[in-house]
């Protein structure tokens, strides 16, 4: 299986047609809030990665890097909305803690 992050930074992924067919669709402007770049770098999103390597252009659309930040947020959101939260099992590290401060304890002012 290939590496997702390897992927997104190699050379392979900054010239790969698809990606590159999608940004000239966009006409080069996130398809969210119509940024040229100018304040956001823009960024080619996967709306799939069952083709991961060997994307269609249908596979991806043109976000500014905050469009893309919010995109991703909320699919991860609807992805996990139904997961039950898990808790840690995490071991208190003394059976009776001792208080770090005596509160019996009067300064003499």
């Amino acid at each position: 299986m290939m590496n997702y992050h390897d992927y997104i930074a190699s050379r392979s992924w900054r010239q790969n047609p698809a990606r590159l067919a999608e940004l000239e669709a966009a006409g080069f402007r996130c398809r969210i809030c119509n940024d040229d770049g100018q304040a956001n770098a823009l960024e080619v999103h996967h709306r799939t990665y069952a083709n991961l390597g060997r994307e269609l252009p249908s596979d991806l659309t043109t976000l500014c890097r905050s469009c893309h930040r919010v995109a991703t947020d909320h699919l991860r959101r609807l992805r996990y909305a139904g997961h039950a939260i898990a808790h840690a099992d995490i071991q208190q590290p003394f059976e009776c803690p001792v208080p770090l401060v005596d509160p019996t304890f009067k300064e003499n002012i």
